[in-house]
């Protein structure tokens, strides 16, 4: 009798670890986690060099760029939206605040506010054509892509940004301690601030509902074209703050800035590969964070193994058809079990 009730007493505690340690396992952001470790022991085997200081620094400081690109592009596509334009934006931010610093040694605070305020303006126009039009967005964003490309293209008028201010330099280049770059404590900061946004205001929640469902939340008093609009803006002006990172971290800018680094593609992939679904309503900043570190190392890893630059594209989007295979599965497995346990019950 008194082994049937120790049994009976331990088997749900036994049940709710399984149920926890199963959660835990599914974590996208803990995947990524250990995808990062995986790739970075086989790399530093091959290549001891590969986890040398200046390496993992160069590795944190080069996800950056792409992280803060893909915070935006997170709020979006929580909205169920998508933003193909922030490649264009962050280009012209960086010409804009470029050659006043390279020419006039303009502040950083004020270039700063620069960038704010070209996102800002590049960002409002995307969310007019989206939510006021109601043109598709995978469609208004393409034709921004073309349209703010030209702009760049206009602003930039064949000239380069060669020769940016020390401070600039400093900001992109150099270290708060050994292998912590301070692009990357900025970086990690507005990922901070965006998250907090998106889990405790009325805003923030507002867009997973109008991502989960968009009826449903206009029938619950949401102003749903007001919350996509909004995720429009904020993704310009974080394409901004990007350009102006990539000109610290890089020291160059020019008529195709953006546009010849497949910022739209990495950025897509770091927020996919990051548990973001395409569906929306489901995912967040975390993992869009770790996703673009991930990149960045996976990136590094196939230079260090001498893969010819032209396959990088390539592997983003082998990684993006992962990160979607991978939320497929998992969404069947959910929902498998939610009828499991209403059928058990």
């Amino acid at each position: 009798m008194s082994t049937t009730l120790s049994v009976e007493k331990t088997e749900p505690g036994g049940a709710i670890l399984r149920d926890v340690l199963r959660k835990a396992i599914r974590l996208r952001e803990l995947q990524l986690v250990v995808a990062i470790a995986v790739v970075v022991a086989a790399s530093a085997v091959a290549h001891p060099n590969f986890i040398s200081p200046g390496n993992i620094s160069f590795m944190l400081a080069d996800s950056v760029v792409t992280a803060v690109l893909a915070t935006g592009q997170t709020i979006v596509v929580l909205a169920k939206g998508i933003d193909l334009s922030v490649a264009p934006i962050l280009g012209i931010a960086a010409v804009v605040v470029g050659f006043p610093a390279q020419n006039h040694n303009l502040p950083i605070v004020a270039a700063l506010g620069l960038v704010v305020l070209v996102g800002l303006v590049l960002g409002v126009g995307n969310g007019l054509f989206v939510s006021v039009t109601r043109i598709p967005p995978i469609i208004a964003t393409l034709a921004t892509l073309s349209v703010y490309g030209g702009l760049q293209f206009i602003i930039a008028n064949g000239q380069e940004v060669v020769n940016i201010p020390n401070a600039y330099d400093a900001l992109g280049n150099n270290d708060v301690v050994s292998g912590i770059p301070w692009v990357l404590v900025i970086g990690v900061g507005i990922a901070v601030v965006v998250a907090l946004f998106l889990r405790h205001t009325n805003v923030g929640r507002a867009i997973y509902a109008v991502g989960n469902n968009a009826g449903a939340a206009h029938r619950s008093g949401i102003p749903v074209q007001r919350v996509i609009f909004a995720t429009y803006v904020v993704s310009g002006v974080l394409a901004g703050i990007a350009g102006l990172l990539y000109l610290c971290h890089t020291g160059s800018a020019d008529s195709t800035t953006g546009t010849d680094s497949n910022v739209n593609l990495t950025s897509i992939a770091a927020t996919l590969i990051g548990g973001t679904t395409l569906t929306g309503g489901r995912g967040g900043v975390v993992g869009s964070v770790i996703g673009a570190v991930f990149l960045s190392v996976a990136l590094t890893a196939m230079v260090f193994a001498r893969i010819p630059a032209i396959w990088e594209p390539a592997g983003v989007g082998l990684l993006i058809l992962l990160a979607m295979v991978t939320d497929r599965h998992s969404s069947n497995l959910t929902a498998r079990a939610r009828r499991h346990r209403q059928g058990s019950t």
